[in-house]
């Protein structure tokens, strides 16, 4: 290999275990947890090899997996992990939605619900969660195989700031 290329990766992936949280044979269903630390905001961690692997423990020939979060400042998306797209994206939803703007949800002297002690100033995530995807995908599995594009892959999307996450992983089928 060339020294003067440097190989460009936008992705990370977890190295974390899983937790099996529940699983059957008739029907075949499988639900695991993953859970992991991101390092900031505008981070995407590519799921599908994980994913992947779920289904293969599961069993499930046909059927389908879904993959969701449970965090309202993050998205599940499927979509290509490609370096130039996904920087390209981190600058699109900044000059969407910047940071250093006024946020209603921010305002503790106005806002009334949902609130915690150490709440974070996240405001901007939430705006670009509802702007970037949902909390959750489903996946076809034919003949044991994760049904995706060529170049789809599924991807944890933090929006937020460094935080402990947790996707959910949950295969069913015959």
């Amino acid at each position: 290999m060339d020294e003067r290329i440097v190989t460009r990766k936008a992705t990370k992936e977890p190295v974390a275990a899983p937790v099996l949280l529940a699983a059957s044979e008739a029907p075949a269903i499988r639900t695991e947890a993953l859970h992991f630390a991101t390092d900031g905001p505008e981070e995407f961690w590519d799921l599908t090899e994980f994913v992947r692997d779920v289904v293969a423990r599961s069993k499930v020939s046909h059927g389908q997996i879904t993959v969701y979060t449970p965090h309202t400042t993050t998205s599940i998306v499927i979509n290509e992990s490609e370096t130039g797209f996904l920087n390209d994206f981190r600058k699109v939803i900044a000059g969407m939605v910047p940071v250093d703007t006024y946020y209603e949800h921010d305002d503790h002297e106005l806002r009334t619900e949902n609130l915690q002690e150490d709440e974070y100033v996240n405001g901007h995530a939430h705006c670009r969660q509802l702007l970037v995807g949902q909390t959750s995908v489903t996946v076809p599995i034919v003949d044991g195989e994760v049904i995706l594009g060529q170049w789809q892959r599924v991807l944890f999307v933090e929006l937020d700031q460094a935080r402990k996450r947790r996707v959910f992983f949950h295969a069913q089928g015959i």
